[in-house]
């Protein structure tokens, strides 16, 4: 009986929402460092700027005669219900499941995971940096995503200036105030990096770049600060995320045993606590340091999508080398 009153009740609360659709509410979903997980569903878009729910309250349905034409409130409503039924069965089938022990990962990603270059990758590098180190690089560049991930969720991106590139800073603190501007916080927690390696090295003519890819288990999720009300993404089930990670240096640098990819709050030139000003110059020896030319920075960072081709990776020299 309890069973069955749950059922009415649901099928009036969603008979009504879609009776009355600019009413609904903004459906969840995540983003993180950039805005990546902007997924995209049948109710509206979501912009970086904020949630941009569009919907239109003049409805088209198919009629018995085959047209198309403008249905009546009753007309939707019935639609509504039997919207509902489906909806309800399928919650109920999902739940008998759950009982019997299948789990599946609500938020994993789709496709299958990049290629690991590590052997080719790692030769390539020591060719021209005999003291390059992956196991170490590799702890660095966990360490920087997950800072990145923790200076986003306090708001706080003085945290990023020691090695993000310029273009990158800034594009970053750009979307980071948009939230401060509507007064929403962007919650990363209990962030896991299952697999770091990687992907594809490239060498120009003035700059090396390293690609890592890193697969991730995160919670994400949005909140209003003056309510705590979660507005996008999930408070409890963690999303299965995959990034690419493009770090650059200018050619010639080599790792110092001493102060290269040691941590995110030293200096790579002095080795100092880093304090940097806004223009990415170290307080204590003056040099910039953001710009690859003491050591590896972050220039890039995209989420990996199943439906997108990244290549096959790998080494790529320029032809002087």
């Amino acid at each position: 009986m309890k069973r069955i009153l749950a059922v009415l009740t649901a099928l009036c609360l969603l008979g009504f929402g879609a009776a009355f659709p600019v009413m609904a509410q903004t459906e969840l979903r995540p983003v993180d460092v950039g805005n990546f997980n902007d997924y995209t569903t049948g109710g509206g878009s979501w912009d970086t700027g904020g949630s941009n729910w569009n919907y239109s309250s003049d409805y088209s349905y198919y009629g018995s005669s085959g047209g198309s034409g403008s249905g009546t409130w009753v007309d939707v409503l019935i639609g509504a219900g039997v919207f509902a039924v489906i909806v309800v069965v399928v919650i109920l089938s999902a739940k008998h499941r759950g009982k019997k022990g299948s789990s599946t990962a609500p938020h994993a990603p789709s496709g299958a995971p990049l290629p690991d270059h590590t052997n080719e990758i790692t030769a390539a590098i020591r060719k021209f940096d005999e003291n390059f180190s992956l196991d170490r690089f590799t702890g660095w560049a966990k360490e920087v995503f997950i800072t990145l991930q923790e200076a986003w969720t306090a708001k706080d991106w003085s945290r990023i200036r020691p090695f993000e590139k310029e273009e990158l800073f800034q594009q970053h603190a750009k979307q980071l105030q948009q939230y401060i501007d509507q007064g929403r916080t962007n919650h990363i927690e209990r962030i896991a990096v299952n697999q770091a390696y990687p992907f594809e090295y490239r060498r120009e003519t003035e700059y090396e770049y390293l690609k890592m890819y890193l697969d991730v288990r995160m919670i994400d999720y949005v909140s209003e600060d003056a309510t705590g009300k979660v507005v996008m993404g999930d408070k409890d089930n963690p999303y299965f995320l995959r990034y690419l990670l493009t770090f650059m240096r200018r050619n010639g640098v080599k790792t110092d045993a001493a102060k290269s990819n040691h941590s995110t709050t030293a200096c790579p030139h002095c080795g100092a606590p880093t304090q940097i000003t806004s223009a990415g110059k170290c307080e204590y020896c003056g040099f910039i340091i953001t710009t690859g030319e003491h050591d590896w920075v972050l220039s890039d960072i995209s989420a990996v999508k199943g439906s997108t081709h990244y290549g096959s990776g790998g080494v790529f020299l320029d032809s002087n080398d």
